[in-house]
């Protein structure tokens, strides 16, 4: 399987108000678009939850997260928003969190995550908002997001994203292990 709907209908509508207040926080924390050769180059990211350290070791080779002072920032929409999902997903350990901007016109190039880190974790992503004309592609098939619907996706084959609209595209990116069905 390469997608997965798991859910439809979130209210979204809070975690979006509360991301209009500071539009200088998508700048804080720049590597994952500006590392040389990245996939995700028109995108910017909000981090809840990373890595110890932005090294290659700490965020492919380790599966230790870390909330960062930006979960306090978003504390108590983001926990709102994610706790009844994670509840119901079976987490029982949460990994990176994130929240994704990927600009209007805008692509991720075709990757694969890669590492023991995404070995270990399954990625999901919350839609918080997504025009029509976003395409997210998995190892050929494509599906289109919509705001409040809650996904999984392999993230271990080959993957990308364009944004064919006129408006940015928003997620809540996170990786969770789940109790085993």
């Amino acid at each position: 399987m390469k997608f997965d709907r798991l859910a439809t209908g979130i209210t979204v509508a809070p975690m979006l108000e509360a991301l209009g207040h500071d539009p200088a926080m998508w700048d804080e924390i720049t590597i994952r678009q500006h590392y040389p050769g990245s996939a995700h180059h028109d995108t910017n990211a909000i981090f809840l939850r990373g890595p110890y350290a932005f090294t290659a070791i700490e965020y492919m080779w380790k599966a230790d997260a870390y909330d960062y002072p930006m979960m306090d920032k978003f504390m108590p929409t983001i926990g709102d928003l994610l706790r009844p999902l994670l509840k119901a997903l079976g987490v029982t350990e949460l990994g990176y969190v994130m929240i994704v901007r990927l600009k209007a016109g805008g692509e991720i190039d075709e990757h694969v995550d890669q590492g023991y880190y995404a070995e270990h974790y399954e990625r999901f992503h919350l839609v918080l908002k997504s025009e029509p004309g976003n395409e997210f592609t998995v190892d050929g098939e494509t599906v289109h997001m919509a705001p409040g619907e809650l996904w999984w996706f392999d993230h271990r084959r080959p993957h990308s994203v364009v944004n064919k609209s006129a408006h940015e595209r928003i997620h809540v990116i996170f990786d969770a292990v789940r109790t085993p069905e």
